[in-house]
Parts: C-alpha cells; structure tokens; sequence
C-alpha cells in the first residue's frame, strides 16, 4: 500500500438507498487487502471500532488477542542530522530485517534529545527499502520542532497490531477481539477495539514496565507524570511517588530493551 496517514474510516448503514453488507470486509481472514495497512482504523456506528491486525499465531474469535511485537530497531544515536520543519530523518544503521519500501507505513518513531525525557514522537507515513541492518529513511506525520543532532537518539516500532496471537501472558497487554477465526499466523484480519487507538512515549518510572507480571499488562502515573508498573503502585506498600490514576498500557517493547510504546487510557 502506498505511503500515507493512518486511515480511520466511518461507515454509516441506513440511509435512503444504500445495500447491505456495507462492512462484510471486517469478516474477511487471509491475504491482505490492498485497501489498508495495519493500524487502519474503520469506525461503524452502533457496532464497534475495528483495527487491521496481522497474526503471529491463531487467534480465538471469542478471546482477547494480545500484543506480542517488540519493535524494529533498538536506541542508536543518529548519524545524519536534520533541520526544525524536516518530515523525514534518516534512521542510523542498526539490528533489522531486511525493509521494504513503506513496510513501516503506520508505525511510529522515538526520537529522543539524548539528555532527558524529552521526545520527537511521530507516527510514520512510510519509508525507503533498505538492506538487512543499513541506515535508511522515515516520513513523519508532522514536522521536526527540534533538530536532529548526532548526540540524538532514536528506535523503531512497526504497528503493534502487526503481531497479535491469542492471549497467552498475563503481562502481555489485550488488544481486542478478533472478528472472525484466525487459524494461523501470518493472517490479515479485523481486531475489534474499545477505542480508536491513541499512542505515545512515555518515560518509566525507576525501570519499571518490563516483562515482568504486572508490570507489562498495564502502567499508574507517578507524581512527576512518568509510569510505574501495577506492582510497585499497588503493592503492600507503595513505593514513594507512586500514583493510583491509570495511564495505559504498554503494547510494545518493555523499559530495558526498545519502548515501551504505550496505549493511553
């Protein structure tokens, strides 16, 4: 699918004139429809939000499908900078799959400023076809509002629906429901969700958010707005500076490694 933003699509049944079976696609279990990428959003009133998933394993119709991806490309510091007003950045040689051209349509970027929890985080339109572990080249959503330098630093992250199995870890977040069978992995398929999707970087609080029980499935704000996991926050006794309001779920990635990537509440 060409380079694009995100899709969220409304579909309205029941007006004067129109046919049945106007979202009979959102049953649909296979290869994947040339009309979306994963992450794509359609919105049918009256019947519920639907995100378009990708399987690493089967998925029970009537279970909660959980989120299992780790991320592309882990923290390196950049090595070609970029202006304020930049909607692409070049993305330094690191781990990764061979890419190709948009593979990352959908997914998101980090950067960060290398000195504090101050972070870039763009959504990404699309990218350059590059060789297994070799630099290559992002396009953001919105526009840089702080230069690239070579002291910044950034990692990766496909859609996180790009890797769902039926629930298997309590610490790993639920995405949703699929709407039909998923027999196998490497499916495309329509995950019904509470909410249209909303992602962000958020810093963890002393370490915590890791895969650990508890510590995965879901995150409480700290009093100075960055993230602890349920254990530290709710234990028999709470560590100082733990909160008990509800700021989401990490769906990708975990504090020590790349991400986390979260899903606010």
């Amino acid at each position: 699918m060409a380079r694009g933003h995100n899709k969220i699509q409304i579909i309205c049944q029941g007006l004067a004139g129109q046919k049945h079976g106007l979202w009979d696609f959102i049953y649909n279990v296979g290869t994947k429809d040339s009309n979306y990428a994963v992450g794509d959003v359609v919105v049918i009133p009256s019947r519920g939000i639907f995100v378009y998933s990708k399987s690493v394993g089967a998925c029970i119709s009537g279970q909660g499908a959980e989120f299992t991806y780790a991320g592309y490309t882990a923290y390196t510091a950049f090595t070609t900078a970029a202006v304020v007003g930049a909607r692409s950045v070049t993305v330094p040689a690191a781990t990764h799959a061979a890419l190709s051209t948009d593979e990352l349509r959908n997914g998101f970027i980090t950067i960060y400023d290398g000195s504090t929890n101050n972070v870039q985080f763009r959504q990404l339109l699309g990218n350059d076809s590059a060789l297994a572990n070799a630099a290559f080249v992002v396009y953001l959503d919105g526009p840089l509002v702080k230069a690239v330098t070579t002291s910044s630093c950034c990692e990766t992250y496909q859609n996180p629906f790009m890797a769902l199995r039926t629930g298997t870890m309590n610490y790993f977040a639920k995405a949703g429901v699929p709407a039909s069978e998923v027999s196998a992995a490497g499916e495309y398929f329509w995950t019904q969700v509470g909410r249209i999707p909303s992602y962000c970087w958020l810093a963890p609080q002393g370490g915590k958010l890791g895969t650990t029980e508890g510590g995965y499935a879901g995150g409480l704000w700290s009093d100075v707005g960055n993230v602890s996991d349920f254990n530290t926050s709710i234990g028999v006794t709470v560590a100082p500076g733990r909160g008990s309001q509800y700021a989401g779920n990490p769906v990708l990635g975990d504090a020590d490694n790349i991400g986390p990537l979260f899903m606010l509440a």
